[in-house]
């Protein structure tokens, strides 16, 4: 793999427009780190890039949570005949899919220009305490967040003793060069120590477009119950739902406004797009007026329009629409999640409050008083509580909370996830699919053995 180091062109950009990226994939006219990193603007503008690098096209701009959701019974794939796109749906993705790869790539890229902020900040003078532990706080908290997007899409993320983790990186020495993968229990506490120390360190909320102490504990809390560590899971949660002054849940009638405006209460961590700074996901879920065939690349599925409709009083079924779509798509339908053809502005959303209500009620348990959570969330979208008559043991339990969790979090990269680390790929999607995207065939290649392509590829 190639990382590629920060560049002049993309410094000037973002002392201008504020909103570039501070990597440049085309650019020969790489900068040295004495050159970026000798003031406090310096470091500032290595932040706004480092957030930048997560708005990647093929990152949180768009592909990662859509490809997930095509890979998996939430989603499906249209408009233009590419064969990359449609083996997502067809659930049959090759080494060298170039919608893999380019994930692939770009969670790195974020990684790089967190380890290169690690690497550097401490040598800044002049600059406060206070902001430069910020800095650094936000910056491990990027680095743990792209390490575990990976493990959750290249890695078998749900067994801690296996081999196929993922290759940690950790520092900008030698980038190009091949990194074996970690156990699987090895990047969990890789990511896990550097989610702890932003916890530590960032002491100033800045909303939740910015890497906070909330958004460490609910990804700490989200990577818990990945790892069955279930008290973990429950004390993080429960330290982003207290925060009830910052945080709170809209109501049904309100429900709209989580994805028609920016960084409400529900949201612990948002990527703001603006106009001038598009995101992708309007383009990639909803088709141009004047398109002469569909040229919509990421749908909403069948099974999904089924699902809704055996959930008559869910007001989340109205982000979902399957009557207002052109012939050529049918039975499937769009999102509403991503709606501006205007603007194009849509947000990124990353951790929401309501994720850690269900979080702490899958860690609870049915016999823990996890049901509360679990109808605080049904009731708020529009649900009757579930009663003792409708969860009588562990297994309708865990259904209700599947159920649940793809009612609230569909279309932002969950559905898949949620069915890898519960074992359940194969009796949702079929025989043999495969719970997680191959690792990149260049990179195979280039690391000549050093990198093992996971099993099925």
């Amino acid at each position: 793999m190639k990382i590629y180091k920060i560049t002049l062109l993309f410094l000037v950009l973002i002392s201008v427009l504020s909103c570039k990226k501070i990597l440049d994939v085309n650019s020969p006219n790489e900068v040295d780190d004495g050159l970026v990193f000798t003031s406090v603007d310096g470091l500032r503008n290595a932040r706004i890039g480092m957030y930048s690098s997560l708005q990647s096209r093929d990152y949180y701009g768009g592909v990662y949570p859509l490809l997930a959701e095509a890979y998996s019974d939430n989603g499906a794939t249209g408009g233009y005949d590419v064969i990359d796109l449609n083996s997502l749906d067809e659930l049959n993705v090759a080494p060298n899919n170039l919608y893999v790869r380019g994930v692939y790539v770009a969670i790195y890229q974020s990684i790089y220009t967190a380890n290169k902020i690690l690497e550097n900040a401490d040598k800044i003078t002049g600059a406060e305490s206070a902001e430069l532990n910020n800095i650094k706080g936000e910056a491990y908290f990027v680095r743990a967040l792209a390490h575990f997007d990976l493990l959750r899409m290249f890695g078998q993320h749900w067994d801690l003793a296996s081999p196929y983790g993922i290759s940690l990186k950790t520092n900008t020495v030698n980038p190009s060069q091949s990194v074996a993968r970690s156990t699987v229990g090895a990047s969990y506490t890789q990511i896990i120590n550097d989610l702890k120390q932003a916890a530590q360190l960032i002491t100033t909320y800045s909303g939740s477009q910015y890497a906070s102490v909330y958004s460490a504990k609910a990804l700490l809390a989200r990577a818990y119950l990945y790892t069955k560590n279930y008290p973990e899971a429950i004390t993080n949660a429960n330290d982003v739902i207290s925060e009830s002054g910052r945080f709170s849940l809209l109501g049904s009638s309100s429900l709209d406004k989580i994805y028609t405006q920016k960084n409400t209460g529900e949201s612990v961590f948002e990527l703001k797009f603006t106009p001038q700074n598009q995101s992708f996901y309007n383009g990639f879920t909803y088709s141009r007026s004047d398109a002469l065939r569909s040229d919509v690349q990421f749908l909403a599925s069948e099974s999904l329009k089924n699902f809704f409709e055996s959930r008559t009083d869910d007001s989340r079924a109205n982000l979902v629409d399957f009557t207002n779509v052109d012939v050529s798509i049918e039975p499937d339908g769009r999102t509403e999640k991503y709606r501006g053809e205007t603007t194009r502005d849509n947000s990124a959303y990353i951790l929401r409050l309501a994720e850690m209500y269900l979080i702490r009620s899958e860690a609870l348990g049915l016999a823990g008083g996890g049901l509360t959570d679990l109808n605080l969330i049904r009731e708020n979208r529009g649900m009757a509580p579930l009663v003792a008559t409708d969860v009588t043991d562990i297994d309708a339990f865990a259904q209700a909370i599947a159920d649940e969790r793809r009612a609230e979090l569909n279309f932002e990269s969950s559905r898949l996830f949620d069915l890898s680390r519960t074992q359940t790929v194969e009796s949702v999607l079929g025989t043999g699919v495969n719970p997680i995207m191959p690792i990149p065939q260049n990179d195979i290649t280039i690391g000549q053995g050093i990198i093992k392509q996971n099993p099925g590829y």
